[in-house]
């Protein structure tokens, strides 16, 4: 899977931009503040319908614009496509989304177009932050190789708000409509126990991967890194009847609390370093070191399963490792597309480059990318303008 081309229309800082990338690694340097993570964020955009940064889409729409625009095409098995996304700068953040310039309504049609893995200095929160980050990576990685995770994602989320709602309406009405929690109960099992056993079965196989990748990032032998979800749901054989008796037996606690307190959005996906919890006894350069090898793991599991190379998105990471860590991660990205953002110019090893130094016109709102000479250079086209949507329910 490679991006032949990006355009972008009033995104942040860009008025227009046209690019053409190289199919294996491009660096976008420059200063703090320029715009390199914005090329980033539309790529991300155009795979996931959302962006990596903020929840609100009206914040990437240009300062006094109407709307703005992010475009990639994209070359999968010899078959090329292109991915729009419109953003409106309305208050409801609204937005449409084209696949070869026809508007789809419904997101599980965008999942697995444009297949990308990032890589920020936010990663770390893999580790160090709470549950809910952890079930977001899960969802989102699940989700772009299979649509019926994601269908099931979306249902579990509305009948799970729903259901707090109907809980909350018990607490304070004090009325006799608990027995409508039953259908509720069955509503929420079916989508339930497809993210269970979709997130475990894909646990399983990241933590095959991921110590391999941490090994050679990091050089320890000694240091073994193991992920286990953690679900207290433990039959699963009958997973459908044990979430429906624990629903049952909490169900007094939840409605006092007004809320659900068992299902998959109560799970966790717990990091071990030597058999110890990597959030209470690991280093940092433990944690950075994990949090890199989780993603070259989803990676290749992508790989695997779709058959194709994702993107990569290297957000400011390179600066952040020591020589070490940086020439085991460049190794293991090197048969992938490659978009990388860094504040000066890097040497990097490979037959396919491109170096993109970005930078803003004072004064002028726009930005521009000069574009280096590790291959030939191509004359930036002018964006024409193509002719909403909301944001898939990851947590």
């Amino acid at each position: 899977m490679k991006i032949q081309e990006i355009k972008l229309i009033h995104f942040r800082n860009y008025r227009e931009l046209s690019l053409k990338p190289s199919a294996g690694i491009n660096i976008f340097y420059g200063k703090n503040g320029s715009g390199k993570t914005n090329v980033l964020e539309a790529v991300h955009y155009c795979s996931l319908g959302k962006s990596h940064r903020v929840n609100h889409d009206q914040s990437v729409v240009q300062f006094s614009e109407n709307e703005s625009l992010c475009q990639v095409s994209v070359l999968e098995k010899s078959v090329s496509r292109k991915i729009a996304v419109q953003i409106s700068a309305a208050s409801a953040g609204k937005k449409n989304i084209l696949l070869d310039e026809k508007k789809i309504s419904r997101f599980s049609e965008l999942m697995g177009c444009l297949q990308c893995v990032i890589f920020s200095p936010e990663d770390l929160g893999l580790i160090k932050d709470g549950p809910s980050v952890r079930r977001k990576f899960l969802d989102m990685m699940i989700s772009q190789t299979n649509r019926r995770y994601f269908i099931a994602l979306q249902q579990y989320r509305i009948g799970l708000d729903q259901r707090n709602a109907l809980l909350k309406t018990i607490k304070i009405k004090q009325k006799n409509s608990v027995d409508w929690l039953d259908d509720f109960d069955r509503t929420l099992i079916q989508p339930a126990v497809i993210i269970i056993r979709e997130r475990k079965k894909t646990c399983e196989r990241l933590n095959e991967l991921v110590l391999d990748s941490y090994r050679s990032i990091s050089g320890q032998d000694g240091e073994i890194l193991t992920l286990a979800y953690h679900c207290p749901l433990k039959d699963e054989e009958n997973l459908e009847e044990a979430l429906l008796q624990q629903l049952k037996k909490n169900r007094e606690e939840d409605i006092r609390l007004g809320l659900t307190s068992v299902g998959p959005h109560r799970d966790d996906l717990i990091f071990l370093l030597n058999r110890k919890n990597m959030r209470q006894f690991a280093s940092q350069g433990q944690i950075r070191t994990a949090a890199l090898s989780l993603k070259i793991a989803e990676m290749k599991m992508i790989r695997e399963i779709s058959g194709e190379n994702p993107v990569l998105l290297l957000d400011d990471v390179l600066s952040e490792l020591d020589q070490r860590r940086r020439n085991g991660l460049l190794e293991e990205i090197a048969p992938y597309q490659t978009f990388i953002t860094c504040t000066d110019p890097i040497s990097i090893d490979h037959a396919q480059r491109k170096t993109f130094e970005v930078s803003n016109n004072e004064g002028e709102g726009t930005v521009v990318l000069k574009e280096g000479k590790e291959e030939e250079e191509e004359e930036t086209e002018i964006v024409s303008r193509e002719t909403l949507l909301e944001d898939p329910l990851f947590e």
